[in-house]
């Protein structure tokens, strides 16, 4: 069985998205989150996004995957990294609950360990899981392209400009716009996410609104969350308001919501 490098399993509630087709925001989650993001490593030139909310799982070398001990505890025991795609679904088995919709694969970047998630794909599937895929950046279109019929929800980050995730945003935008439409076209409930803080420009949010009319998909306008060390302010209500009517020169009211990291705010993983 293939193995690959996770920094973390837990259960615990969707806090990202909206009222859109494809969020499953507030939902009862397990998170697998993957080590390893290809912008972090530097594929577009930078080392990632300047508010990344999860820094530990931005490289592959860790030696420890943190596994909840039961669903929803915030206990955790340590297991040996690489781990087997065999003992992440005895560990997702494990803390399964009734309420329990669907398993969050998220990052780090899932699409940057091809080969080990394919395998945890298959043996969910087989067990009959929901699968909900949060990315931000694959070049690797045929791999995504085989898998994504096993993909039942996805969210896909696109980049706002001031995440410093790049040095050339607009092919950024393209290659995240393609990951939308090969998921759209494979009859995953897709949306986009875009982050954006008080130094987000309307010409910026545009392009990305743009590119969700192109693939039909709504977008999830999601407010940053300030971080501690840094001078990442969050946008001005006039700015919500502005980014949100923009969106509807493209999108129906339906398509478009307003997110905020809920389990930031109340405090859960």
């Amino acid at each position: 069985m293939p193995s690959g490098y996770i920094q973390e399993i837990f259960s615990s509630f969707q806090g990202e998205g909206a009222s859109i087709e494809g969020s499953c925001y507030g939902l009862r989650q397990i998170f697998v989150r993957f080590s390893g993001c290809p912008l972090a490593l530097g594929v577009h030139g930078t080392k990632g996004c300047i508010w990344c909310d999860s820094p530990k799982a931005k490289t592959t070398i860790q030696k420890t995957c943190y596994v909840e001990t039961n669903a929803g505890n915030q206990k955790f025991r340590e297991e040996k990294n690489p781990i087997s795609s065999e003992n992440i679904i005895k560990i997702i088995q494990k803390l399964t609950t009734r309420d329990l919709h669907s398993i969050s694969l998220t990052g780090g970047e899932p699409l940057y360990q091809p080969e080990f998630l394919e395998e945890i794909l298959n043996q969910l599937k087989t067990e009959n899981y929901k699968i909900f895929l949060e990315t931000a950046f694959t070049n690797n279109f045929k791999f995504l392209e085989k898998i994504a019929d096993k993909i039942d929800y996805a969210s896909v980050d696109l980049k706002d400009r001031t995440a410093g995730a790049s040095t050339n945003w607009e092919q950024l935008i393209e290659e995240e716009s393609k990951i939308l439409k090969i998921l759209k076209n494979a009859g995953t409930k897709v949306f986009a996410k875009t982050v954006i803080t008080k130094s987000s420009k309307k010409e910026d949010f545009e392009v990305i609104t743009k590119k969700c009319s192109e693939n039909d998909v709504p977008i999830a306008i999601q407010i940053v969350t300030p971080i501690k060390g840094t001078k990442i302010l969050q946008p001005t209500w006039k700015q919500i308001k502005e980014f949100s009517e923009l969106a509807g020169k493209y999108l129906p009211p339906e398509k478009i919501g307003i997110s905020v990291q809920m389990h930031k705010s109340i405090n859960i993983l």
